[in-house]
């Protein structure tokens, strides 16, 4: 071990032999350290993020410079959308260990991917702002506000949580079950949403509790977690007025439920009619060959009408359109925040944005930069699994789908490698060489240059 007084690295008995510093107590506390560091990394496994972080929290006090420790705790807080709190750690576990430190690697993409930075801040204010609007009895505008917090950082549980006592406050219990699920599956015994789980008494929570108590290693929130629960807020008391707040409400529900009724049955219906005059009067118009019932005049109005009832058939059919595609933009957000990304790039991809308002086009992009990254990584996961299975006709769709999701992710190289690779087992050798020469080109510095440059060797002596 390392002496903490003197630096004198030594293996045997509890007096350094270069100060001569009683090293007993730090010995102790560095095995403490250590074993709580293995218990957080067998609750982080049992995706018991919660105890995880307790124990590494508990570790760190014990021993700060228990590097991996702060790594792992960075690791829980960036899944559980706290990056903030993650790259602190990371810088602190740098600054102690610099070389051969896996969090320089963390940080490096953070700092490659600013935008997500940024989103996952703007993400943290408008949680704040939605506490803020809870304590002034606002439950509309803190709704609002973690909507948009969710929408940033699909992974921030305290959002989700905060989401849930919200629904429960509205009595809108099937929507509470949803966010409420969404964090139990991420972090199976996290305290807030337990006790949620709790109030909600559903089966599927009920089954997570009964897990619970059936492990014994389970971990309670100390004094000295860095995330304690929301507090109570208390409501304003609101004054009387014509409309109150739920008659308010139903009459904003009213009026979403005509506008659906009016785009998916009277437009439909109007469409339908105009359809049948139109087809009406391009039949009296193609018949008209000079009859002497009808005089030029007549068959111009008919002429004039038909134009006119064409134009507004087109300005129906494409804000019918555009209502579709909007509904398809809302199914994508649910998927996205359901952690579905394939789902969501798939129904991003069946969206026709060229009607859209610059507000609904920035929303769609949005998604697409969350989603894409996201769907490409899983793609890929699932791509590598089935070549190291031998599976290549699987591997192939998978990495192919990976690629065409991707922009400037770490595993893009290796996606076209394995690729290449299947084009050899192919046969196909003008393929994998295309495949060979792109790494090279695109990805100099890439961990597979060397394999690479052998496969492309031996490629042209088979030739």
């Amino acid at each position: 071990m390392k002496c903490p007084n003197c630096g004198f690295e030594f293996f045997e008995g509890c007096h350094c032999p270069g100060c001569g510093v009683d090293v007993y107590v730090f010995r102790k506390a560095r095995s403490a350290s250590i074993r709580l560091y293995n218990d957080a990394l067998s609750l982080a496994k049992e995706k018991d993020l919660s105890g995880a972080a307790a124990n590494l929290e508990q570790s760190l006090l014990f021993d700060k410079n228990n590097v991996q420790a702060r790594n792992l705790l960075g690791l829980i807080y960036c899944e559980t959308g706290r990056i903030g709190d993650a790259l602190k750690h990371w810088i602190i576990s740098t600054s102690i260990l610099p070389e051969g430190n896996t969090a320089s690697s963390y940080i490096d993409y953070l700092q490659k991917n600013g935008r997500e930075m940024e989103k996952c801040n703007d993400a943290i204010r408008m949680y704040n702002q939605a506490i803020n609007y809870l304590k002034q009895g606002s439950d509309d505008l803190a709704i609002i506000q973690l909507k948009k917090s969710i929408d940033n950082n699909p992974d921030f549980l305290d959002a989700y949580n905060l989401m849930t006592l919200c629904c429960l406050e509205d009595k809108n219990i099937k929507r509470a079950q949803h966010f409420n699920d969404i964090v139990l599956k991420r972090d199976i015994r996290n305290p807030l949403a337990l006790h949620y789980a709790q109030l909600l008494g559903n089966s599927s929570s009920t089954s997570v509790l009964k897990k619970q108590e059936k492990a014994k290693s389970v971990v309670g929130m100390k004094k000295t977690d860095s995330n304690p629960p929301i507090p109570r807020y208390k409501r304003k008391e609101k004054a009387n007025s014509v409309l109150e707040k739920r008659d308010l409400l139903a009459f904003l529900v009213g009026i979403a439920v005509s506008a659906i009724v009016i785009l998916v049955l009277i437009v439909p219906a109007l469409n339908e009619s105009k359809n049948t005059k139109i087809k009406e009067l391009e039949t009296a118009v193609e018949n008209y060959a000079g009859e002497t019932n009808m005089t030029p005049e007549e068959v111009l109005s008919m002429r004039t009408e038909l134009s006119k009832l064409q134009e507004e058939n087109k300005l129906l059919r494409s804000e019918e359109n555009k209502q579709a595609n909007l509904e398809l933009l809302e199914t994508a957000v649910s998927q996205m925040t359901d952690g579905d990304y394939e789902a969501c790039v798939t129904t991003l991809d069946s969206i026709d944005t060229v009607s859209f308002s610059e507000e609904d086009l920035a929303k769609y992009n949005s998604v697409k930069t969350t989603a894409y990254p996201k769907a490409a990584d899983s793609y890929y996961t699932k791509g590598k699994s089935q070549f190291l299975s031998n599976n290549f006709t699987e591997a192939k769709t998978y990495l192919e789908t990976a690629l065409q999701y991707t922009s400037n992710e770490n595993f893009v190289d290796d996606t076209i490698y394995y690729l290449a690779r299947i084009a050899e087992e192919d046969g196909d050798a003008e393929l994998a060489k295309k495949y060979y020469n792109r790494i090279i080109s695109e990805f100099p510095d890439s961990n597979q240059i060397s394999n690479v440059r052998n496969a492309l060797e031996q490629l042209n002596k088979a030739q």
